[in-house]
């Protein structure tokens, strides 16, 4: 298999999150959904974490749903959402059934669903351009104005791979 591509229906899927809640990706009215693959043990992906919490924090009244799916256990996924401050929810792929289905290379790696199910946008490990450009157009797809997600003051590197 290979990465799931734009135009692509997305997998439908159900996975319970660190508090045992059950999401899935078709049972939300939300414009889009982001689903962010990741392990607990990628430098890549603790370095992301906090930009993609203000992602959602920006756009999280708006229409934006981000969903982590974690690779690991639920005591990893828990400590590792703890460490990052994060609050959208993180749910546990631990048996890879989901990862399997979307097949991502590199964590993380971003699938941006529409509401009608269909990948409208996928990215693969850190870019901080990219990551603004990326808000840029969930904001224009959400009809609501554009919120930086790095700043020139987190000194952010601009590539990172996963």
């Amino acid at each position: 298999m290979s990465l799931l591509q734009m135009g692509e229906r997305a997998p439908d899927f159900a996975l319970r999150d660190v508090k045992g809640k059950t999401f899935s990706l078709n049972a939300d009215a939300s414009a889009l959904t982001l689903l962010l693959f990741f392990k607990t043990t990628c430098p890549t992906c603790h370095y992301a974490w906090k930009f993609y919490e203000r992602l959602h924090n920006a756009y999280k009244d708006s229409g934006l749903r981000i969903l982590g799916i974690s690779q690991h256990d639920a005591a990893r996924t828990l400590s590792y959402r703890g460490q990052h401050g994060a609050t959208f929810p993180h749910l546990l792929d631990d048996e890879f059934s989901v990862s399997r289905a979307y097949d991502p290379a590199f964590v993380p790696t971003g699938f941006l669903i529409d509401r009608q199910g269909k990948i409208v946008e996928t990215f693969e490990s850190w870019n901080s351009k990219r990551l603004n450009e990326f808000s840029e157009r969930v904001a224009r797809t959400l009809g609501v104005s554009a919120q930086p997600i790095v700043m020139p003051q987190d000194n952010a590197v601009e590539n990172k791979i996963g």
